[in-house]
């Protein structure tokens, strides 16, 4: 699985708390392993952002990535949830 991370990703990577760095890459890994793995909770999101899909790293904390191809996804975003839709 080939992954790239927009700035954006990066820049809000760089924001999150140390414990919230590590959950993160954690699911990484198993979204590189394997991408609807049920720890994942991935979700293809609807309206506005239709076409990108989510995935969890902590209850509070998601993800949002879009498929470039079947093994290929770009990271956009990674942040609380109540702004990562916004």
């Amino acid at each position: 699985m080939t992954i790239e991370y927009s700035s954006n990703f990066v820049r809000s990577f760089r924001r999150l708390l140390i414990d919230i760095q590590r959950l993160a890459i954690e699911q990484e890994r198993i979204f590189r392993l394997n991408p609807i793995d049920s720890r994942l909770h991935a979700k293809p999101l609807r309206g506005r952002l239709k076409g990108l899909w989510s995935f969890r790293v902590t209850r509070r904390y998601r993800v949002l990535y879009a498929w470039k191809a079947k093994n290929s996804a770009l990271f956009y975003e990674i942040e609380h949830r109540r702004f990562v839709y916004q």
